[in-house]
């Protein structure tokens, strides 16, 4: 394998599954702690969009009004901040007369419920952000994951027998252009 020390050429089957083992829970160890730390950032940014209860029927404004501008600041180009707080109070006041039982409890049905109501641009932007955004990071984890099945195949797969192949081929073509025939 890559990387592999002189030294570990004369492990035992007991050893080399150890060692392989304790590299493989690293790996995996690593992983999940950087899924964490992505996970808690998208909810530093988008968690306040996940609770609809409390971004439809809540009291705290000033909260409300924090989260706004910190989400209008990352996506500025999107929507303006101070426009998607205001979109969200308004919501809220249209909601005030639903009963909560009629709410949906989940952004993306929230969002669909939310089309009768005409929604203002910002909120709508703002949810659809939230929704797409973990469809996106699933399918590039699922690309670089085939990208590395077929690199992990294609190393499996060039033998010994093949990479020496490849060398005489290599010193052949040196050697016919060498020769002038």
């Amino acid at each position: 394998m890559v990387g592999e020390n002189s030294q570990d050429a004369g492990l035992s089957a007991k050893n080399e599954m150890e060692r392989v083992m304790k590299s493989t829970l690293d790996h995996i160890h690593m992983e999940i702690n950087e899924r964490f730390f992505r996970l808690n950032e998208m909810d530093l940014k988008f968690g306040f969009l996940l609770n609809v209860e409390e971004l439809c029927y809540g009291h705290i404004t000033d909260v409300l009004l924090e989260n706004c501008k910190n989400l209008g600041d990352l996506y500025s180009r999107e929507f303006n901040g101070l426009e998607l707080h205001d979109e969200i109070l308004d919501c809220r006041m249209l909601l005030s007369i639903r009963l909560p039982e009629k709410i949906k409890k989940y952004p993306k049905s929230f969002c669909n419920s939310l089309s009768d109501l005409a929604m203002k641009v910002s909120f709508q932007i703002a949810l659809h952000i939230l929704l797409i955004i973990a469809t996106s990071i699933a399918s590039c984890e699922r690309s670089f994951s085939k990208l590395k099945l077929i690199l992990s195949y294609l190393r499996a797969s060039m033998g010994q027998k093949r990479l020496c192949d490849i060398t005489l081929l290599s010193i052949e073509k040196a050697v016919t252009k060498k020769t002038e025939l």
